[in-house]
This record gives structure tokens, sequence and C-alpha cells, in this order.
């Protein structure tokens, strides 16, 4: 039988996820574009025109002087990227980078104005998007300074959830070095917590990518939901 508890809203939980076809409706409009390709690891060097992705995940990282970064987001395709640095031509500290081969859609200022002319309703989905994006900022400002280690794991989790997955299972999708960098935490503090609530029975085995939660209630209440 297929746990109930699996289609819960988590409204409190938007601080560690990834964005995923937030802009669909700019599909519209490629043909205004430039396609680009870039490689796996490429910083996409935003700025001078607005970018759709349109295959790929990218993530946004800010780097240290000491050469350590704090990873911000992730973004998948049916994404518009790049905003701030094409609206505010202040020097970006934040760098984007390629995590697999992406095809990207690049619209000129031109081309942009055109748009917001022609089709006023993708701008608007455009701010719409802008302001999840802040949402989600603040969202993580929040969990960054007030929740506990392992009420950010949970967060974590909770948007990566296997869809009627009994019992409840949740997919990583990434490293344990980008899940540490995204939680703001170090590498070694997420292996201990990890291992602490195995061993207290509110997660299973971690096997690759994926964690069990066997204590659902437990871990629903420590995302807030």
């Amino acid at each position: 039988m297929n746990n109930p508890i699996d289609r819960r809203s988590y409204k409190n939980s938007l601080a560690f996820m990834d964005m995923k076809d937030m802009n669909s409706p700019w599909r519209s409009v490629l043909h205004l574009g430039r396609q680009t390709r870039r490689a796996k690891g490429e910083d996409l060097q935003a700025g001078k025109e607005l970018l759709f992705l349109d295959r790929g995940r990218v993530r946004l990282v800010h780097p240290s002087p000491e050469g350590t970064e704090k990873i911000l987001w992730y973004i998948r395709e049916g994404c518009v990227v790049g905003e701030v640095p094409f609206f505010d031509p202040t020097p970006e500290e934040n760098v984007c980078i390629c995590m697999t081969a992406c095809l990207l859609y690049a619209f000129s200022p031109e081309n942009v104005s055109r748009i917001c002319r022609e089709r006023p309703e993708l701008m608007f989905n455009l701010f719409q998007s802008m302001a999840h994006k802040m949402k989600i900022l603040g969202s993580q400002a929040s969990a960054l300074c007030l929740d506990s280690v392992l009420t950010r794991i949970c967060k974590f989790l909770s948007q990566r959830l296997v869809p009627n997955s009994s019992p409840l299972v949740a997919n990583i999708g990434m490293s344990r070095q980008e899940m540490a960098s995204l939680l703001g935490i170090h590498r070694i503090s997420l292996y201990r917590v990890l291992h602490q609530q195995q061993e207290r029975g509110l997660f299973g085995p971690i096997t690759g990518n994926t964690i069990t939660i066997l204590q659902p209630h437990d871990f629903y209440k420590l995302t807030g939901a």
C-alpha cells in the first residue's frame, strides 16, 4: 500500500529544491534566440544575453577567495538563467556552471525588448520565476541560520522523494560533497549526522543515491510540513 503522506505539500521546504520548467512558455520564442551549446564544467558567462536552458543542468555557485564554493541552487531544463547579470551590469560574484552538456538559446537585448513588446505574458512569466528564485534564496538563508543540520537534511530530502514509494525513499541526485555544500555544512558533518540517524532509526540504508526514511512522521515534523 502506498504511503498517503507521500502526497503532502512541502511549502516549508523550498530552500534546497531544484528548479525545472519554470519558463516553459519561452519555448514558443526560441526561434528568436541563438542556439548555443556548452560543455560539462563550462562557465555559462551570462551577461550580454538572456539564456534559456533547453536541455541540461546547471548550478549557481558563490566562490570564496580561498577557492571553496557555496552551491546556491540547481536549475534544470525549461528555465531562463542569467537574469541578474543581464539586467544588472554591475560585476557578478556568482558563477553558473554546467553540470552536464547543455543546449541553450541566447536572447539579445534587442530580442528581449521585442518579446517584452509583443509577448508581455512571457515577461510576466519571467518576473514570476525571478520572484520564486528570491523566495528560494530567502528560505535557504533562513534554513542556514536557524535550522539544525538534521532539519536541513530532511528539508533537502523532502524535495527529492520518489513518488508513491513505500517505504519512503529520497533520491539524492548528487554527490555527498555537493549535498554538503548546498546545505552549508562540512562533508564530515553530513556523514556523521546521516550515520547517527541510521543508528536511531530515522533513516534506513543509504544505497548509492537513495536514502530510505523509516520514520515518516518524525521526518515530516522536522521539515515543518
